[in-house]
């Protein structure tokens, strides 16, 4: 049997290789995903990518690589091409600045298309069918310029009644008799639960209304009937508009409907991977309910 094969490498049955070789692959590799790294804007890749970005610059990569093979020959097109979407793909953008351009200019729609726009499912954002919500509170008569500062003020006779009718609510049992009585419906089939998404009244297991919180809830419960009291052009608004209305008062509240604590606003900016907005809540500062919130 001849002497052992002693060698500085790994060998098998189809190839060998030295170490000092694989060390050097080793070294490239790193140095490769360093680079990448360095490339690579992990803000704006991944999960983080924005969609209409991506597809606007695979379009002009897709166009600025056929001017090259178009002037100069298809390989560098080719090759021009491939750098781009490498680009891309580890940079989520070719044309530098297109992150800030997109939330600058590309339209609501496009973005709704895309997923990428921020969520307003719980949007709670007074929609208007007949003029602005100061105009419309001020239709009702309920809402006035305040005596001593430039505000809007509740009429005093609207807010002590509303209070009184608010603390008046009790268990959710009168809750529901005065909803029942309101959408002239069958108590029994009414229920009002927490959800995910906030306060929910159902008649016969449909969903018929949500809202932010309970406390929003009881606020537009108490309202409704007490604009039928004290309101003045209340009668002649439509459904959208009355609602709009009840969504607005709820900023006049002095305490919360559920805990009695004060109301705090507050906002603050939430960006997605191509959109900034402003989003603006009410809330109730000792439980933390939401009141009214709106993307700005």
């Amino acid at each position: 049997m001849g002497p052992a094969l002693e060698s500085d490498g790994i060998c098998d049955s189809n190839r060998f290789i030295p170490m000092g070789s694989l060390g050097v692959v080793n070294r490239m590799l790193t140095t490769v995903r360093t680079i990448l790294e360095l490339i690579r804007q992990p803000e704006y890749t991944a999960e983080n990518r924005c969609y209409p970005c991506t597809i606007v610059n695979v379009l002009i990569a897709a166009i600025m690589a056929s001017v090259l093979a178009m002037f100069l020959n298809p390989v560098t097109g080719g090759i021009a091409l491939a750098t781009f979407i490498s680009a891309i793909y580890l940079r989520g953008y070719l044309v530098p600045g297109t992150p800030t351009l997109t939330k600058r200019y590309l339209p609501t729609r496009v973005h709704r298309l895309f997923g990428t726009h921020i969520n307003e499912t719980d949007d709670d954002r007074p929609k208007d069918s007949g003029g602005d919500i100061e105009s419309l509170l001020r239709t009702t008569g309920v809402v006035v310029n305040c005596p001593t500062e430039v505000d809007l003020c509740l009429e005093p006779s609207f807010r002590a009644a509303w209070r009184d009718r608010i603390a008046a609510m009790g268990d959710v049992d009168t809750q529901l008799k005065i909803l029942a009585r309101r959408l002239r419906l069958e108590r029994s089939a009414l229920a009002l639960e927490e959800s995910m998404g906030g306060y929910v009244a159902r008649y016969e297991g449909d969903r018929i209304g949500m809202w932010p919180s309970e406390a929003a809830f009881l606020a537009d419960l108490a309202a409704a009937p007490t604009l039928d009291e004290y309101g003045t052009g209340w009668d002649e608004l439509t459904g959208e508009e009355q609602g709009s209305v009840l969504t607005g008062l709820r900023v006049f509240l002095e305490s919360c409907p559920t805990c009695g604590g004060s109301i705090d606003g507050n906002e603050e900016t939430v960006e997605s991977c191509c959109t900034t907005a402003t989003k603006i809540a009410v809330e109730c500062g000792a439980c933390g309910a939401t009141l009214l919130q709106r993307t700005a």
